[in-house]
């Protein structure tokens, strides 16, 4: 009797009070929801709100076009570098670089440059060496160089043009030389009426055209005046500078 009684009261108050209670139901639905969402977006943060520290950052690009003041700035160097001067082979002071590297290939340790006995060198040697000194005296070219120029040259007098011509330097014809000459191989050789005379011609030679410049070196320095004339031009000979140092000191001609 007490549940039926109860059920009846109950079913009593909803009709009476149903609507009421709708709105309370809707309310609090409204209300979970929310709750429900607020706990969902605290639980994960934003996708927006999260810091990217995995990600690599992003390499710069280059510029496809240099900015108008880097070029301004760079015309500007340009202009203020002073252009490299050429330097003369030979100036009135001396040589100005006359030690340049360069990648001319080296002579052999053992490189044979005067093909005679020591004893016909010797000999030469001996014959000259007052004439070289001289002409160093007279001219300012050092005895060593004349020396060891006209060994190369004439092999130490035994060469053919050295023996029919007293030509010890091997020098050629120009449109300067009108005395009597000599043709070996279609190359006109100058010829002297002795020795003494090619000695003479050939301090003439270095002194008085293209070489003169190399009078003003020390006459002791022997290695700037052998390069001095290969830079000259003297010889086609890439290593006669080489060559000549060598026979200096080969043979004592430094004393």
């Amino acid at each position: 009797m007490k549940m039926r009684a109860y059920q009846a009261t109950t079913l009593t108050f909803l009709q009476n009070h149903w609507f009421k209670l709708a709105i309370v139901v809707i309310v609090l639905t409204a209300f979970a929801g929310k709750n429900l969402n607020v706990n969902f977006r605290m639980g994960k943060p934003a996708q927006e709100e999260q810091p990217m520290l995995q990600e690599a950052p992003k390499a710069v690009q280059p510029l496809l076009h240099t900015p108008k003041e880097s070029i301004k700035k760079r015309e500007k160097f340009t202009e203020e570098v002073p252009p490299v001067a050429q330097e003369s082979i030979i100036s009135k002071t001396g040589l100005l670089s006359v030690f340049s590297g360069d990648s001319a290939p080296t002579l052999a340790p053992d490189a044979e440059l005067v093909i005679a006995p020591e004893v016909t060198i010797a000999a030469y040697v001996k014959r000259f060496e007052k004439v070289a000194v001289t002409e160093m005296e007279k001219f300012n070219i050092p005895a060593s160089i004349t020396l060891a120029q006209s060994l190369l040259a004439s092999q130490a007098g035994t060469s053919i043009i050295a023996n029919q011509t007293n030509n010890y330097f091997n020098l050629e014809c120009d449109n300067g030389w009108t005395e009597k000459t000599a043709t070996y191989d279609g190359t006109c050789m100058r010829s002297y009426e002795s020795a003494w005379f090619s000695f003479r011609n050939h301090s003439k030679h270095l002194s008085e055209g293209t070489f003169k410049a190399l009078t003003n070196l020390d006459k002791t320095d022997y290695q700037r005046w052998a390069k001095g004339l290969e830079l000259a031009g003297y010889s086609k000979d890439p290593l006669y500078a080489e060559k000549l140092i060598r026979i200096i000191e080969q043979y004592g001609l430094v004393r």
